[in-house]
């Protein structure tokens, strides 16, 4: 017997629930599946990863649509790379599953705190669409002034520092470049396309160094025709990368103009601390700075990191919380499902449910409800246990027999068999080896079934058993 992770039906046999059909083992996998990566999405978001924690809580949203405490981590994740429409947007469907205490409810309602700050962050995104419509055309000029300004108004926004990244290798200007990577990967830790291209900045000067010592006694006009070569290899090369991003990303951006306009419209950005760049000379000296800035807590990455931290432990009380609910919940139907028990003469089934229950969540009233409810169903399950108990002792199955013999004394230990069940299994302990346990049974017996026909029985088993224990 089991309740439906779907639809809390009680599922008297097998795995499908026949009220939703859904198949409770895969469900169970899923939910596991999606805490697994639930838990690494956390982990990439601490240490400042966030495009691996945004793939990892998608996935997690995947095996489990309704998970809204993984959908506002999501859009925080979203928020701190300069995704701000998809940010909203999973806050908006968190509140649509979670309505009350939702802290996505507070993300939301502070956007509209600072309608100035928001109508800058539409502007970065409209001149961040601008810019590709401009570099479709080949007006590079024009589509770079439009990132600039994107850039400069969202710092957050990781697209454009790596869509000016992407043009500046184009052009072999590598200290432009680095400058955007940095400014990416500032905001970004690991931020795979950023990461792709510092490799190639890199890769890319080695390689020139190995050419101009291989063609250093060739004459000039051979050396600029290789250059030459090496600018129109970069022109095709940044081509290519404008069209890969603009199929992964910028095309989300385009299509969603309308709805980030409509978002924008009505909500507002928190504030976030403007943070200066600086400009870095070489990655060594830039990681020594950092690792410096971390170790003392004073850096960017050292603030969002306790930011998050706090965000997360919040997010794990509430999470506590809501189990705490759910439980209280699950108990009401198993009240009910006793009542149901009950009402079929089916006491051990109930009396079963009703020990489980743990009574001290509910209020008064719950509680003398669940007193009244044991209390017409114990005595009755009582019997029954020790009706079942003697069965199967007349089939030698002790190890049955024993937990019937248990649960028959729990329920009611002063019932008219309760003597005769303690006899039982005292004989069961006695069989297997047990002395002092049988003894116990024994004692009972004589304290507290002075009438009973086995008094003296019991009586001598005790007088047995403790001369057999003193040798």
């Amino acid at each position: 017997m089991m309740i439906c992770n779907n639809c809390g039906y009680e599922i008297k046999s097998g795995h499908v629930c026949p009220s939703c059909g859904a198949d409770n083992v895969l469900l169970s996998k899923a939910k596991t599946a999606s805490l697994r990566q639930y838990n690494k999405g956390v982990a990439f978001a601490k240490e400042g990863d966030y495009s691996a924690a945004i793939e990892s809580l998608r996935e997690c949203i995947l095996f489990d649509k309704y998970n809204f405490v993984a959908r506002n981590l999501l859009g925080i994740a979203y928020f701190q790379i300069g995704l701000v429409t998809d940010a909203l947007k999973e806050w908006i469907i968190s509140t649509s599953i979670k309505k009350e205490k939702n802290p996505a409810q507070k993300y939301i309602d502070s956007l509209q705190k600072n309608a100035r700050r928001l109508e800058k962050y539409n502007d970065a995104i409209c001149m961040y669409n601008k810019a590709i419509k401009q570099f479709k055309l080949n007006n590079n000029d024009l589509a770079v002034i439009s990132l600039k300004k994107a850039a400069d108004i969202n710092q957050s926004f990781v697209d454009a520092q790596n869509l000016l990244s992407a043009y500046y290798i184009s052009c072999d200007d590598k200290i432009k470049a680095k400058k955007y990577i940095y400014r990416a990967l500032k905001v970004d830790k690991r931020n795979p396309r950023a990461l792709e291209y510092l490799a190639e900045i890199t890769n890319h000067n080695e390689k020139k160094e190995e050419i101009t010592k291989s063609k250093q006694n060739e004459n000039e006009s051979e050396l600029y025709g290789y250059n030459e070569k090496i600018d129109k290899e970069y022109d095709i090369s940044f081509c290519k990368r404008i069209k890969s991003v603009f199929k992964s990303q910028l095309f989300m951006f385009i299509s969603g103009a309308v709805i980030s306009a409509a978002v924008f419209a009505t909500l507002a950005l928190p504030d976030i601390v403007d943070v200066k760049n600086n400009q870095i000379n070489s990655l060594n000296s830039r990681i020594t700075e950092l690792e410096n800035e971390n170790k003392n807590g004073t850096s960017t990455f050292a603030i969002k990191y306790k930011n998050l931290e706090e965000e997360v432990e919040n997010l794990r009380k509430e999470n506590e919380k809501y189990k705490g609910e759910y439980s209280i919940k699950q108990q009401q139907m198993d009240i009910e499902s006793a009542k149901a028990y009950i009402e079929n003469q089916k006491y051990s089934q109930a009396a079963e449910i009703l020990l489980k229950i743990d009574e001290t969540q509910f209020d008064d009233s719950t509680k003398s409800e669940i007193e009244n409810l044991r209390n017409e169903c114990y005595p009755y399950a009582a019997d029954e246990y020790y009706t079942s108990g003697v069965e199967a002792m007349q089939k030698d199955d002790s190890k049955d027999a024993q937990n019937d013999f248990l649960l028959s004394v729990k329920l009611n230990p002063k019932s008219n068999n309760a003597d005769n069940a303690l006899y039982y299994l005292a004989e069961i302990e006695e069989t297997n080896g047990n002395l002092e346990q049988a003894k116990s049974y024994y004692e009972r017996i004589v304290n507290e079934f002075s009438n009973s026909d086995v008094f003296k029985d019991a009586e001598e088993k005790i007088l047995e058993i403790s001369k057999t224990l003193q040798q």
